[in-house]
């Protein structure tokens, strides 16, 4: 008798549990991340480059960007998040590429890819010169991920590479970007337009995507509790971090302790304990 009162009062706790943590609309809308690929998660290196994470693709070495696997992993742990990549390389060169770069299970990012759209897909500016630049002379039409852009962020080094003012409400843009440096001794004694002169810039160049991990499992809360759409969500996140200072704030550093000690999102709590307490009870 004493049980079944435990029980009866344990489901009472469930059902209250089970409104608590329920899951709002808004986690229910597929959400779309589309990722650049050059200067966004690889950068080109000269061919005499010797260091970690280099892969060959095509006969040119790119230095695979760190914290890109975690970033990943993280959004595929939300079922509703879909990952896609737009690039102006090849078919086959973005293919081989996204190919190379394995997750913890042994994927790679062509598999959880859900669209990978390349040069073949852009869209040709009109009236544009040869003389221009690439992304003067060719678009990126995010519509061909999808139609709802408002659950839909662009992640890119170029901040107009997409088709209009429209498409670029959807865009995070990363901020100036750098030739890849193992170590900033090493930035010293280069040269170049894109080269970091401080040890501030090289590091947050090094670690924008692990920043970006903690920011996007904030963007992820706040369309859950607040109800804004996923890219508005983030694009208040992209204030926060300042990404075109090219240097850490105080936000940035948050954002990324979070992220190095992050642990996964649980919406099954109330589940998890009930199944806990029928194994235990009978």
């Amino acid at each position: 008798m004493r049980k079944i009162l435990f029980l009866y009062l344990f489901l009472l706790s469930l059902v209250s549990c089970s409104q608590m943590v329920r899951a709002p609309a808004s986690l229910k809308v597929r959400k779309h991340v589309v990722f650049d690929i050059d200067w966004t998660i690889t950068s080109e290196v000269k061919p005499d480059f010797e260091g970690q994470r280099i892969i060959i693709v095509e006969g040119k070495k790119y230095f695979v960007h760190e914290g890109v696997e975690k970033l990943v992993e993280e959004l595929l742990q939300k079922k509703e998040i879909n990952i896609s990549f737009f690039s102006g390389g090849s078919f086959a060169r973005n293919h081989s590429l996204l190919s190379q770069i394995k997750l913890g299970d042994g994927r790679t990012l062509e598999d959880i890819a859900y669209k990978i759209l390349n040069k073949e897909d852009l869209t040709k500016v009109e009236g544009a010169l040869d003389s221009d630049k690439f992304f003067l002379r060719y678009k990126k039409d995010l519509s061909k991920i999808t139609d709802d852009l408002n659950n839909l962020i662009m992640i890119d080094d170029t901040d107009h590479f997409v088709l209009n003012s429209k498409q670029e409400e959807h865009v995070l843009f990363l901020g100036k970007t750098f030739q890849h440096f193992e170590k900033f001794s090493d930035a010293k004694i280069a040269s170049g337009d894109y080269v970091p002169r401080s040890v501030g810039e090289w590091s947050f160049a090094q670690k924008k995507l692990l920043i970006l991990s903690g920011a996007f499992n904030e963007a992820y809360l706040d369309a859950e509790l607040s109800g804004i759409s996923w890219s508005e969500a983030i694009k208040n996140q992209e204030k926060l971090l300042d990404f075109s200072s090219g240097e850490w704030n105080d936000y940035s550093r948050s954002m990324y302790g979070k992220s190095i000690k992050h642990e996964p999102l649980e919406y099954n709590s109330c589940l998890e304990l009930f199944t806990s307490f029928m194994a235990g009870a009978f």
